[in-house]
Protein backbone atom coordinates (compact mmCIF):
# COMPACT_ATOMS: atom_id res chain seq x y z
CA UNK A 1 0.00 0.00 0.00
CA UNK A 2 1.40 3.73 -0.90
CA UNK A 3 0.84 5.83 1.48
CA UNK A 4 2.30 9.83 0.57
CA UNK A 5 2.84 12.22 3.24
CA UNK A 6 1.88 15.47 3.00
CA UNK A 7 1.40 18.76 5.76
CA UNK A 8 -1.81 20.69 6.70
CA UNK A 9 -2.87 23.17 8.25
CA UNK A 10 -3.36 20.04 11.59
CA UNK A 11 0.03 18.16 10.97
CA UNK A 12 0.76 15.92 8.73
CA UNK A 13 -1.48 13.63 6.49
CA UNK A 14 -1.00 10.53 4.82
CA UNK A 15 -2.45 10.30 1.33
CA UNK A 16 -3.69 6.83 -0.38
CA UNK A 17 -2.88 6.52 -3.58
CA UNK A 18 -5.54 5.71 -6.15
CA UNK A 19 -5.74 2.34 -6.36
CA UNK A 20 -6.00 2.06 -2.29
CA UNK A 21 -8.39 4.37 -2.36
CA UNK A 22 -10.30 2.90 -4.85
CA UNK A 23 -10.18 -0.39 -2.26
CA UNK A 24 -10.87 2.02 0.69
CA UNK A 25 -14.45 2.87 -1.49
CA UNK A 26 -15.27 -0.61 -2.74
CA UNK A 27 -14.98 -1.73 1.41
CA UNK A 28 -17.09 1.74 2.59
CA UNK A 29 -19.36 1.03 0.27
CA UNK A 30 -19.70 -2.77 1.42
CA UNK A 31 -19.54 -3.83 -2.00
CA UNK A 32 -18.67 -7.06 -2.55
CA UNK A 33 -14.92 -7.88 -2.85
CA UNK A 34 -15.20 -10.34 -5.81
CA UNK A 35 -15.54 -8.19 -8.91
CA UNK A 36 -17.71 -11.35 -11.02
CA UNK A 37 -20.44 -11.17 -8.30
CA UNK A 38 -20.89 -7.34 -7.83
CA UNK A 39 -22.39 -4.50 -9.15
CA UNK A 40 -21.78 -2.19 -11.62
CA UNK A 41 -19.37 0.45 -9.46
CA UNK A 42 -17.35 -2.90 -8.15
CA UNK A 43 -17.02 -4.71 -11.91
CA UNK A 44 -15.26 -0.93 -12.77
CA UNK A 45 -13.33 -1.33 -10.31
CA UNK A 46 -9.93 -3.52 -10.78
CA UNK A 47 -8.14 -4.37 -7.07
CA UNK A 48 -5.60 -6.60 -6.24
CA UNK A 49 -7.13 -8.93 -3.24
CA UNK A 50 -3.71 -8.26 -1.15
CA UNK A 51 -4.72 -4.64 -1.12
CA UNK A 52 -8.55 -5.64 -0.44
CA UNK A 53 -7.31 -7.42 2.52
CA UNK A 54 -4.62 -4.97 4.03
CA UNK A 55 -6.87 -2.21 3.82
CA UNK A 56 -9.65 -4.60 5.57
CA UNK A 57 -6.64 -4.96 8.67
CA UNK A 58 -6.24 -1.03 8.91
CA UNK A 59 -10.07 -0.51 9.10
CA UNK A 60 -10.62 -3.20 11.54
CA UNK A 61 -7.65 -1.80 13.70
CA UNK A 62 -9.36 1.58 13.18
CA UNK A 63 -12.69 0.09 14.40
CA UNK A 64 -11.26 -0.75 17.91
CA UNK A 65 -9.80 3.07 18.45
CA UNK A 66 -11.78 4.87 20.86
CA UNK A 67 -13.99 7.62 19.95
CA UNK A 68 -13.10 10.56 21.32
CA UNK A 69 -15.83 13.36 21.92
CA UNK A 70 -15.28 16.77 19.72
CA UNK A 71 -14.01 19.40 20.97
CA UNK A 72 -16.10 21.73 22.65
CA UNK A 73 -15.11 24.81 20.43
CA UNK A 74 -15.73 23.03 17.29
CA UNK A 75 -18.79 24.77 16.27
CA UNK A 76 -17.14 27.84 17.14
CA UNK A 77 -13.84 27.28 14.96
CA UNK A 78 -16.29 25.76 11.92
CA UNK A 79 -18.14 29.00 12.27
CA UNK A 80 -14.94 31.18 12.24
CA UNK A 81 -13.49 29.23 9.09
CA UNK A 82 -16.50 29.35 7.08
CA UNK A 83 -17.13 33.42 8.19
CA UNK A 84 -13.07 33.63 7.15
CA UNK A 85 -13.59 32.19 3.67
CA UNK A 86 -16.87 34.20 2.88
CA UNK A 87 -14.74 37.22 3.54
CA UNK A 88 -11.69 35.47 1.47
CA UNK A 89 -14.52 35.18 -1.49
CA UNK A 90 -15.96 38.87 -0.96
CA UNK A 91 -12.57 40.52 -1.11
CA UNK A 92 -11.67 38.79 -4.37
CA UNK A 93 -15.12 39.62 -5.97
CA UNK A 94 -16.90 42.04 -4.52
CA UNK A 95 -20.82 42.25 -4.58
CA UNK A 96 -21.39 38.68 -6.08
CA UNK A 97 -23.65 38.25 -3.15
CA UNK A 98 -26.80 39.54 -2.56
CA UNK A 99 -27.09 41.78 -0.12
CA UNK A 100 -29.21 41.04 3.56
CA UNK A 101 -32.94 40.77 2.97
CA UNK A 102 -33.41 40.36 -0.69
CA UNK A 103 -33.15 36.42 -1.30
CA UNK A 104 -36.19 34.77 -2.42
CA UNK A 105 -36.55 33.53 1.83
CA UNK A 106 -36.27 36.29 3.14
CA UNK A 107 -39.48 37.97 1.31
CA UNK A 108 -41.33 35.15 2.34
CA UNK A 109 -41.31 34.89 6.16
CA UNK A 110 -41.20 39.17 7.16
CA UNK A 111 -39.76 40.18 10.76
Amino acid sequence: MAIVPSTADSGAVMKLSDEDGRVVDLLLDRQPTNPATAGGFVKSVNVQPQRVQTIQQILSVLKELPVEDPSPDLAKRTIHRVDAAIAALDAVNPGARPPPGSSPEDSRHPA
